[in-house]
């Protein structure tokens, strides 16, 4: 079984062999050049709902930035924390998709620590699950009947991050930004009327029915939240004062 996720140049893969031995290959490259390799081998232990990795021995390769020469490639024993993986996770279905959760805290592409559960409450809570996957581990599977999503597969102390439903907001006060050194440059700050007490957080992204005007939420207060944008055409007048944004229109 694989389960995987991939981005831009970089990706995941867990191998599950059926003797019982695991393949775990993380890479990341770079546009022009260089990037790392790591494959982390080892036993596994699984069953319909915990996965427990035992990892024993590392293999890791180093692409230098010049594409002529050849890459570095290092054989240890399991056990450097720099190159350490997660090995503890948790089984959460949905749809065709069956996923694999880590309670460990770690970096992605936000400079908040985050885990496998926080990443994936933001991908439903903005609609995006389960048809596209975040930076967790994911496998479709052929099954005919599809499950429903149940927030009471996820732990406790994860479900306050899910959106029972979705987040409902309008446009309060529009400021035009433009930089000093680039009077070309300009963006707009949006302030909406809804808060910390409506359920709005700086995870979330809402957009208007038609799709096409979006803000992802960067501060919020107790009764109203913000966020910039940075669209060549938006104008006032296209997207006025009362303008309704959600983070989920079906």
């Amino acid at each position: 079984m694989r389960y995987s996720y991939s981005g831009f140049n970089n990706g995941l893969r867990l191998d599950l062999l059926s003797d019982g031995r695991f393949i775990n290959e993380n890479y990341l490259f770079g546009c022009t050049g260089g990037g790392e390799r790591k494959k982390v081998f080892g036993i596994y232990k699984m069953d319909s709902i915990n996965l427990k990795l035992i990892p024993e021995k590392i293999e890791y390769t180093e692409y230098p930035m010049d594409m002529e020469s050849k890459p570095k490639m290092t054989n240890i024993t399991y056990g450097i924390d720099s190159l350490k993986i997660k090995t503890e996770f948790q089984v959460v279905k949905w749809e065709n998709n069956e996923y694999l959760f880590s309670e460990y805290f770690d970096f992605g592409w936000s400079l908040e620590k985050e885990n496998d559960y926080i990443r994936f409450a933001d991908y439903i809570n903005n609609g995006l699950e389960p048809v596209t996957s975040g930076m967790y581990l994911v496998r479709k599977t052929k099954d005919s009947i599809m499950s429903e999503f149940d927030l009471k597969q996820i732990p406790e102390k994860w479900q306050s991050y899910f959106l029972k439903e979705p987040v409902s907001a309008k446009i309060k006060y529009i400021k035009k930004v433009i930089d000093p050194n680039d009077e070309e440059n300009i963006s707009w700050l949006i302030e909406l009327d809804k808060g910390k007490n409506d359920r709005m957080n700086n995870r979330l992204t809402l957009e208007t029915k038609d799709g096409e005007f979006f803000i992802e939420v960067d501060s919020v207060l107790t009764h109203r939240s913000f966020g910039m944008t940075y669209m060549y055409d938006f104008t006032p007048k296209k997207f006025p004062i009362g303008t309704e944004l959600r983070t989920k229109w079906k």
